[in-house]
């Protein structure tokens, strides 16, 4: 019986390629197969560059920014009650800028020194510890350091209308900072959204010591913020920096409280100093606010809440309506006042 030859296919077994000439075009290539291999390295590169870029961004410059910091905090001295006094570039009610011996806290003053624009130190321990600079804009701050070095960390500073001083405080202190991917700035103000009231409850309590005394501050309010009207009514919080009545005082505190996630039950009456903290937020429409409000702590008045009495209020009622007033464009109705009106003194709506 003859022997079975199997078929060989015409021109033989094919020549395998190496990785490189799978990978980059070579001679014999066909125009679509150097086209696929060109799409597929630029591919490559894009990938890589895009991973340089994350760890440039996350440990990089996380460990640049943490070191700014951890440099500032190294200026601040030990808390106390102690006081110097110092020369600084004091603003007039007139706006003209003096040099002027004042009396101010021994804590901070290292810190002046080092960052003359500084007006106070803001704190959440440990979430939140920077000092808080003000100057004649709401820019320049956003986009440069402590050190006012260019950076698009920005750094943390009061809106620019009312200066702090020492004879004087804005009737709601508002202060703003970036919020960073990196975990730092104004960045912790999301975790009052994202890990819901248990957060709350044991930081209801800010602290924002002034150049000059130390103050301590009681949340009432947490919510969002449109500031486009592409998304509905903007509430706009950031222009409330005095109030000229008691009707706008009680107008823009409803508003919070109407808007906030939860409710710690503290009273207000006009005459109470504010403080608002302000970053971005990126959680579900652009262009929106984090927003945390409170109230300071009045003298002789104890600075601690029974939060058994913390009342959440980021759900829906039994007709699926938002208890807490969002913009048009979350696309839920809202349930209508739920907060007690006795919590601000003589509320009239």
């Amino acid at each position: 019986m003859p022997e079975f030859e199997p078929i060989r296919k015409k021109g033989g077994r094919k020549k395998k390629q190496t990785v490189a000439q799978s990978l980059f075009p070579c001679k014999g290539d066909s125009v679509g197969e150097v086209i696929r291999k060109i799409v597929f390295l630029l591919a490559i590169l894009t990938l890589i560059g895009a991973t340089a870029v994350i760890i440039w961004f996350y440990f990089v410059r996380t460990d640049n920014l943490n070191k700014e910091v951890q440099d500032m905090l190294s200026h601040r001295g030990e808390s106390s009650n102690d006081v110097i006094s110092i020369k600084i570039n004091y603003t007039n009610e007139d706006g003209t800028v003096e040099e002027k011996e004042v009396t101010i806290l021994e804590e901070y003053a290292e810190m002046y020194q080092e960052y003359p624009d500084m007006v106070g130190f803001i704190e959440i321990y440990p979430w939140i510890q920077y000092p808080v600079m003000q100057t004649t804009d709401n820019d320049f701050y956003l986009h440069h350091n402590f050190y006012k070095v260019p950076t698009e960390n920005g750094t943390i500073f009061a809106d620019y209308e009312v200066p702090i001083t020492a004879d004087s405080m804005p009737a709601n202190t508002i202060i703003y900072g970036h919020n960073l991917l990196t975990r730092n700035m104004f960045e912790p103000l999301s975790y009052y959204r994202r890990q819901g009231i248990d957060f709350l409850k044991e930081n209801y309590l800010v602290t924002f010591d002034t150049l000059y005394e130390k103050n301590k501050y009681i949340i009432f309010a947490v919510f969002l913020a449109n500031t486009t009207e592409n998304w509905g009514e903007v509430f706009n919080y950031q222009n409330f920096v005095t109030f000229d009545s008691k009707s706008e005082f009680d107008g823009f505190v409803a508003e919070c409280l109407d808007r906030s996630y939860y409710y710690t039950g503290i009273d207000l009456e006009y005459g109470d100093e504010l403080l608002t903290l302000s970053t971005c937020d990126f959680s579900c429409l652009s262009d929106m606010r984090m927003v945390v409000v409170a109230r300071k702590v009045r003298p002789g008045e104890s600075p601690v809440l029974d939060t058994d009495t913390f009342i959440d209020n980021s759900g829906y009622d039994e007709n699926w309506k938002l208890k807490r007033k969002m913009c048009e464009a979350y696309g839920v109705a809202w349930a209508g006042r739920q907060w007690d009106t006795s919590w601000i003194k003589d509320f009239e709506e």
